[in-house]
């Protein structure tokens, strides 16, 4: 949370702008939901790396679906448990404990908007 919290005022807001390098230059950017995303997290860094990610996704109004590593799902499934209990509503995360085959097999049938995606080549 510390990544966003530094500049959650600006993050947070639908538009903001930024001055150019040039007198009177200057860019916009809009931000908005950009619909169900999926979360794909590594087994090297459980917590990390998918609640940076997952953070950013729900914070812009995202439905999250998150899936971790078998070997590491525990880490994650503690760390929603915790948001519950801090009041972070039961249905803004679906969590998904399955192998590789199965998870992409619902992407596929699924179509999320964004696929956040770290991991190996392998893969």
């Amino acid at each position: 949370l510390e990544n966003f919290s530094g500049d959650q005022v600006r993050f947070l807001a639908r538009s903001f702008g930024v001055a150019g390098d040039r007198t009177g230059q200057i860019s916009t950017g809009h931000r908005w939901p950009f619909g169900p995303v999926v979360v794909i997290a590594p087994f090297n860094f459980p917590l990390e790396i998918p609640l940076l990610q997952l953070m950013g996704a729900l914070y812009m109004g995202n439905k999250v679906c998150l899936k971790s590593d078998s070997k590491v799902s525990v880490v994650m499934e503690q760390m929603l448990r915790l948001l519950h209990h801090c009041g972070m509503p039961l249905d803004d995360v679906n969590f998904i404990n399955s192998d590789g085959q199965t998870m992409h097999a619902l992407l596929m049938k699924a179509e999320p908007r964004m696929t956040l995606f770290t991991g190996s080549s392998k893969v």
